[in-house]
């Protein structure tokens, strides 16, 4: 039988307390990192390079950043939960702790700093090793379907980059990343900046640091919150760049239908969808009505015209932005894309769609029950606000 995973969101979003599309921003990744629900390995250099002190600032880095309420290990009635294992590696690696050991707070200081305690009598730091060490862990905790739904993420703490003849870290954190794992690096750097520019051939973008810099623990929960906040199965998630899929992302996910409704029909079928709390797109501002525009332009199935139906519709005569239904809707503000001479006054032309003009689109209002076209989803990401389990086809 043929296995994919489908992304279905359950339970009621927290965030919604503390998010308003009023504010007329759109949403930000959830920032709850006592939510975080990640699987992470901390890769750590014990190499004379690194030294004891260097040591110590790691293992307060590494209990630090999982002391802010995460809830450690598995044995959770809330399954926003984070796995922490820890690897050393010097000329060899070593698995101090697999994703199962650590189940709760305790149990990582009262291990993490013993195993930290003191560099291993080489100066070899081959962090090849460490990372296929790190592969070997997250397939060790991987049994049956367990956690599929679970992003993965390795922390590498390097003094040095050596090559171990044909093994290049290089190549394996390609590997790595290329299976979904992200890579975050702190280069503990002697001054000259090498080490960090060569562990940013290592790291995913943006998740390149150094130990010097100011804000390096709240970098480095910032990245693990990004890596927690992503979208189901063929949605898109809005980010900074359409085609920079590692730009700053937003906690937003889009998704273009293209088989034709009605504006209305339109609506009830993304509040009706399976991902739960989904509406009709928002096009807030122009960056974000370019970023739809692309998502539709990249949807199989679409072709020129383009024309789809947004979020906006007038309600007792203000243009007011779809949301799910109990949630507030925002008026609209600010920048508008409207065709020339358009909205056209009339009552029967209370929603809005956009339709292509030249290289762009305008939005052109139109009938609630008329004009089946395509159309644009949007939801909120999985993130620390929203849980998202795995559900097999």
């Amino acid at each position: 039988m043929k296995t994919s995973f489908l992304i279905l969101l359950v339970g009621a979003i927290a965030c919604q307390a503390d998010y308003d599309p009023r504010s007329y921003v759109d949403r930000k990744c959830g920032q709850d990192l006592g939510n975080l629900w990640l699987d992470i390995v901390a890769v750590v250099d014990n190499s004379h390079g690194m030294t004891d002190d260097g040591l110590g600032d790691v293992a307060a880095t590494l209990c630090t950043i999982v002391s802010s309420g995460t809830r450690i290990g598995t044995n959770y009635t809330d399954a926003r939960s984070t796995r922490l294992a820890l690897v050393t590696y010097n000329s060899q690696a070593s698995t101090n702790a697999d994703l199962n050991k650590f189940q709760n707070l305790d149990d990582v200081y009262n291990n993490v700093y013993p195993a930290l305690s003191s560099v291993a009598k080489t100066d070899n730091s081959f962090l090849a090793n460490g990372l296929a060490m790190a592969e070997q862990v997250f397939d060790d905790g991987e049994v049956g379907n367990f956690r599929a739904n679970y992003k993965k993420a390795v922390i590498v703490f390097a003094s040095s980059y050596q090559k171990s003849g044909d093994f290049d870290p290089v190549h394996v954190a390609e590997r790595m990343k290329s299976s979904g794992i992200k890579i975050i690096t702190v280069a503990y750097d002697r001054g000259d900046g090498a080490l960090l520019k060569e562990l940013g051939n290592i790291a995913s973008p943006r998740y390149n640091f150094t130990n010097k810099e100011d804000g390096l623990l709240e970098n480095i929960q910032q990245a693990l919150l990004e890596i927690n906040c992503f979208c189901p199965n063929d949605w898109v998630q809005y980010r900074t760049s359409f085609t920079d899929i590692s730009s700053a992302p937003f906690g937003i996910c889009v998704q273009p239908i293209t088989i034709a409704a009605n504006w209305r029909a339109a609506q009830m079928n993304c509040r009706n969808r399976k991902e739960g709390n989904a509406y009709l797109v928002t096009e807030f501002n122009q960056a974000k009505h370019d970023f739809v525009l692309q998502a539709v332009r990249n949807a199989s199935g679409s072709a020129q015209p383009y024309i789809y139906h947004i979020g906006l519709n007038m309600i007792s005569g203000q243009w007011i932005w779809d949301q799910p239904a109990t949630w507030p809707q925002p008026a609209l503000q600010n920048w508008t894309g409207w065709a020339p001479n358009y909205p056209v006054a009339s009552s029967s032309m209370s929603a809005v769609q956009n339709v292509q003009s030249g290289y762009q689109t305008v939005w052109q209002n139109t009938g609630l029950y008329t004009s089946g076209n395509k159309y644009v989803c949007e939801t909120y990401t999985c993130d620390t606000d929203k849980y998202c389990v795995a559900q097999l086809d």
